[in-house]
């Protein structure tokens, strides 16, 4: 029989995983693993200040806690070199400008950069990626903050406190390219009644056996109803493969995703004067196309939520003529011609047994028109299709053009499917390419921006100031 000693001591045991429950998935968060060098490092001082590092603030275990100290981490929702949205941008200056939130940016300086005394700025802008920190916290924690700058800077790391009366535009250039957001965690940033991003997530559980707190992948609870269906339009196959897509009408009457093929090496992107320009290795500045700034937003908006949601589908329009659209596009002057143009293949090809038309581009080579200026050509189809007896949409035919940038003007190339041969003798391939050349630009532009993605070339100089362009045009109806 156990003495009443050995007991007590049982019991005590039995609650000693419990109670070091929270320092155990902290230090498994924190160990090598993380990947997040800056946190390593600020850990263990910031623990003499009662601060907690947490690379994932959203950890199941920890997120909920009622009772914690102040916490410095990041979100898996939130990666690195996620910028933010034009929208995430106004809702962080909004709450700024209310003196309901701060921001501190950490940047570690290069040698080169403490030897020159070059700006704060200067040194963010020309930094690697991983370098650039801003961490928003709640007003009332803005000691907590400066202890966070006091470490900072003890580790050889450059500060900036924005908080109080500061020009609120200066903190949204760094908000809005920081390559790391991270937030304070605390009671008082949880009650904050806040649009922003960081603050909204704090307090949230990844969802059991998944990374994000979200019910779906992309991160938007409301993608599904907000979103043509998601579809690539590699699933539609080509002249040589067969579709896998299993719908009668096919979603997404117009697909734009090709990455464009760039024989320069672009090492940066940059907004001046409303015109972007790419920067070459060797500090080359090589000039786009005239494009207006509005259509030029709506489409890089529209590639970034592309990438997001795996989905090429712009618009598509149901046999009730009810518009779906992207929401990247919605009630944009490009939007409206993209849904526009998808109504007029039907117009030129009339006799066929077929239920839904779909443009995708097929190919965009960019290349050097002189010393210093780029131009594109975009191959791009028509297609034409129905369901076969196992429901698999069938391309029946598709036109074949080719779009150049420098003459505006799209040319017939060829056609392929097998009713190809009931195309009419007299049917206006000239007439329908002229009003498909809107599609084709954007789709350049489209694939230009995606290569960027893909490449991760930096675009950090004007980034502020073009996430503030206004793109909003002619508005999106409901029915067409």
């Amino acid at each position: 029989m156990l003495s009443n000693c050995c007991k007590t001591t049982i019991r005590v045991l039995a609650l000693a995983p419990l109670l070091v429950l929270s320092a155990t998935v902290k230090g498994e968060l924190l160990d090598d693993s993380a990947g997040n060098q800056f946190l390593l490092q600020m850990a263990e001082p910031l623990d003499g200040f009662g601060i907690d590092v947490l690379p994932n603030l959203n950890h199941r275990q920890l997120a909920r806690s009622r009772n914690f100290p102040p916490r410095l981490g990041g979100f898996p929702d939130v990666p690195d070199l996620m910028f933010p949205s034009s929208e995430e941008i106004e809702a962080w200056e909004q709450a700024y400008q209310a003196h309901t939130i701060g921001g501190l940016v950490v940047i570690r300086p290069s040698t080169d950069d403490q030897e020159s005394e070059s700006s704060l700025w200067q040194t963010w802008s020309e930094s690697y990626d991983a370098d650039r920190v801003f961490v928003s916290f709640a007003a009332d924690q803005v000691e907590q903050a400066r202890q966070i700058a006091s470490v900072a800077s003890t580790l050889g790391f450059a500060t900036e406190l924005f908080a109080g009366d500061r020009n609120a535009t200066e903190a949204g250039h760094f908000y809005a390219t920081a390559s790391q957001r991270l937030a304070l965690d605390s009671r008082e940033a949880r009650r904050l009644e806040s649009a922003v991003t960081e603050f909204n997530y704090l307090g949230e559980r990844v969802r059991r056996n998944s990374n994000s707190i979200f019910r779906d992948a992309s991160g938007d609870r409301n993608v599904a109803r907000q979103e043509p269906a998601v579809f690539l339009k590699e699933s539609l196959g080509d002249e040589f493969s067969e579709s896998t897509v299993r719908e009668i009408i096919v979603p997404g009457g117009v697909a734009l995703g090709e990455s464009a093929y760039l024989a320069q090496n672009i090492r940066a992107m940059r907004f001046i004067d409303d015109r972007l320009q790419l920067i070459g290795e060797e500090a080359e500045v090589w000039r786009l196309p005239d494009i207006d700034s509005k259509t030029l937003k709506a489409l890089f908006d529209f590639t970034q939520r592309s990438h997001r949601i795996q989905s090429d589908a712009i618009v598509d329009i149901d046999a009730d003529g009810r518009v779906r659209i992207s929401s990247a596009l919605r009630d944009t002057d490009a939007g409206y011609q993209i849904m526009h143009a998808d109504t007029l293949p039907f117009e030129y090809v009339r006799n066929l047994n077929v239920t839904k038309s779909v443009i995708v581009d097929v190919g965009v080579d960019w290349f050097s028109s002189g010393t210093d200026a780029l131009q594109f050509v975009t191959g791009y189809e028509v297609r034409f299709l129905s369901a076969d007896n196992m429901r698999l949409a069938q391309t029946r035919v598709a036109l074949e053009y080719e779009f150049e940038s420098i003459s505006g003007e799209s040319t017939y190339q060829d056609n392929w499917g097998r009713d190809a041969s009931r195309l009419r003798e007299n049917l206006d391939y000239a007439g329908l390419g002229r009003d498909m050349n809107e599609i084709a630009r954007y789709a350049g532009w489209i694939a230009l921006l995606r290569k960027a993605l893909d490449d991760e070339i930096s675009f950090l100089d004007g980034r502020y100031e073009f996430m503030k362009i206004d793109k909003r045009g002619r508005e999106t109806p409901s029915r067409y």
